[in-house]
């Protein structure tokens, strides 16, 4: 069917409808009343469901921790799943992150592409084969979850206290064109030391982000040492050396990129702690410093903590140091592992467990995501692949897997399908997050096709 038309004319209110959903600060806060994952994710929830109601949909809202906006009738239902929170801006945006800002025939903000961008252009979607008054079997169902980007709890709600009929076919845009048929298995963790002596380190934001910035306050008696490791280093243009009275200061900038595609970044603290490395450091910090270069390195795929597997569908795992934090007495790590279908997320727990033992560090799981397979030859799969080509011309782009982990893992049936194009940068968790208004509107094309095809 032919939407070119219709798309023209909605175009204009799709983007700012975007750039509006976006500049609500949806980062996960602490808890407050009526608001599981705190103020942020509960606006950003209520604003979704109000533009659904805008466009004609029934919507209905589950204690602000799920949401629904909801078309069309049958007894079989399409799913859409995606959700209204985001990581933290971080540092080095050209603009404000929470702005919104249409500049440059682009979107900026937090959440364009992951995964604001992608839900409000599945609504739009709707909105046109609703106007058109395109006849269809299925219902068709936008399920927004609050915290998706942290432990997924809103999931959990949803499937086991709200106890709702669940669709009979589903996708999730909130990864890769053309169709993710298989995602690694998740596994969050911590490793945490006791700590006596002050450590001024920091780095990271997120378990699921590679850390574009790290630093470390240093005895200014390695200043010299400090200066030599910097210069030998293979990338010196990483660090700054600051000099402050008696101390020295160390700051690392990297490339800020999701866990799921680590290769992306250049880890800045697994990077920092490769020079201090060279140093003749002396007492906890000396300790932290092995532990980290013994354990992580600057290697992507476990290989230094013993987990390095890989298999046919996925490829390697990997192994993501995402964040430090030192305060009250103790410092933690925050790692991030995504594991090949053919691996448990079990066996890949207890080998890192194992590794722990002697160590001082106390290993804490964090969350865990089943993997998901869907064979490439399903009708889903199959089915999303010919809307996707209609729309593209692309014949050559066959069903992949990912690391990444999105809602497509927690029902049946379900697979992860767009938005971000195969020829667009991929700038979700990092600075400048974008969406190209040119690959907007093929965007809306092939969900607008994608929806049709599977509902009609």
């Amino acid at each position: 069917m032919d939407f070119k038309k219709q798309i023209e004319a909605v175009m204009e209110p799709l983007a700012q409808d975007i750039s509006a959903l976006c500049q609500i600060n949806s980062v996960e806060g602490e808890p407050q009343p009526g608001m599981p994952f705190g103020e942020g994710p509960a606006k950003a929830l209520e604003a979704a469901l109000a533009l659904g109601e805008r466009l004609g949909f029934r919507t209905e809202n589950f204690d602000n921790y799920v949401g629904h906006i909801e078309m069309g009738e049958g007894e079989e239902m399409l799913g859409i799943l995606g959700h209204v929170d985001v990581v933290p801006a971080g540092e080095g945006w050209d603009f404000d992150p929470w702005g919104g800002v249409i500049a440059d025939g682009k979107i900026f903000g937090r959440g364009t592409l992951d995964d604001k961008g992608p839900l409000v252009t599945c609504l739009y979607a709707m909105k046109i084969l609703k106007d058109m008054g395109v006849t269809l079997n299925k219902r068709v169902r936008i399920i927004l979850g609050t915290n998706e980007e942290t432990d997924w709890n809103c999931m959990a709600y949803y499937l086991n206290e709200v106890k709702p009929e669940l669709p009979t076919i589903a996708f999730s845009p909130d990864s890769h064109f053309p169709v993710t048929y298989a995602e690694m298995g998740l596994l969050q963790y911590t490793l945490t030391r006791e700590i006596s002596e002050k450590l001024e380190i920091e780095g990271g934001n997120a378990f699921n982000s590679v850390p574009s910035k790290a630093s470390v306050v240093l005895d200014g008696k390695y200043a010299a040492d400090l200066e030599a490791a910097v210069a030998a280093y293979a990338d010196p243009a990483m660090f700054a050396i600051e000099k402050a009275d008696d101390k020295v200061i160390l700051r690392a900038t990297g490339v800020g990129a999701h866990a799921a595609y680590l290769w992306e970044g250049k880890n800045a603290l697994t990077h920092m702690m490769a020079v201090l490395g060279q140093l003749p450091l002396e007492g906890e910090l000396k300790e932290v410093v092995d532990f980290v270069n013994g354990h992580f390195g600057t290697c992507l795929y476990g290989e230094n903590m013993g987990v390095a597997c890989s298999d046919d569908d996925c490829g390697p795992l990997t192994l993501n140091l995402g964040k430090i934090v030192v305060e009250d007495g103790k410092l933690v790590l925050c790692c991030d592992s995504r594991i090949p279908v053919a691996f448990t997320v079990d066996s890949i727990e207890e080998a890192v467990k194992a590794k722990m033992e002697g160590t001082g560090y106390a290993y804490e799981r964090v969350s865990t995501e089943r993997p998901l397979y869907v064979p490439k030859d399903s009708e889903l799969v199959q089915t999303l692949m010919e809307a996707y080509r209609t729309v593209t011309g692309d014949t050559e782009s066959q069903p992949q897997s990912s690391g990444g982990a999105t809602y497509s893992r927690t029902m049946d049936n379900c697979v992860a399908f767009g938005c971000l194009l195969p020829d667009q940068e991929d700038t979700m968790h990092q600075a400048n997050e974008c969406l190209e208004l040119e690959h907007l509107k093929i965007w809306l094309e092939i969900c607008l096709e994608a929806i049709y095809q599977l509902a009609k």
